[in-house]
């Protein structure tokens, strides 16, 4: 991804989290993984709302893929991911990545993705509570 100085254009905002260094998994959320399947503990994703989320908690996440230098576009359960927050997109690749899906793309005003970010973070968009998946099956 290129850096503010090499491109120069602004291309929007996006929110941007680190997946969970452990997600619980299974009947009463009995067994303990590091990361998801796509995504490392700790890995750094930049997240769109699919257009046709219905409120399931779900996010297009795009970020570097386990053992992979490539960007993927996945779609992941928000309540597997923390420490949200909005960085500004300035690489052409990761703009071409976060608008591939018809109805999702960047924010152009840094509030509009800041009211995006603490929703997430505080599950008010999530179906049911973030608190009641967590008894389930875990963050």
């Amino acid at each position: 991804m290129s850096t503010p100085s090499e491109s120069g254009r602004l291309f929007g905002y996006a929110v941007v989290a680190n997946v969970r260094r452990e997600i619980r998994y299974g009947p009463g959320g009995a067994e303990v993984r590091s990361g998801t399947k796509h995504f490392p503990a700790g890995g750094k994703v930049w997240l769109v709302t699919p257009c046709w989320d219905l409120g399931f908690g779900e996010a297009l996440a795009v970020g570097r893929h386990r053992g992979s230098p490539r960007l993927v576009g996945v779609v992941t359960r928000v309540v597997h991911l923390e420490n949200f927050r909005v960085r500004a997109v300035y690489s052409p690749d990761l703009c071409r990545r976060l608008e591939a899906d018809p109805g999702t793309g960047l924010w152009s005003a840094r509030e509009d993705a800041e009211v995006q970010a603490v929703s997430w973070s505080t599950g008010k968009d999530l179906y049911g509570s973030v608190a009641g998946r967590d008894s389930e099956a875990g963050p």
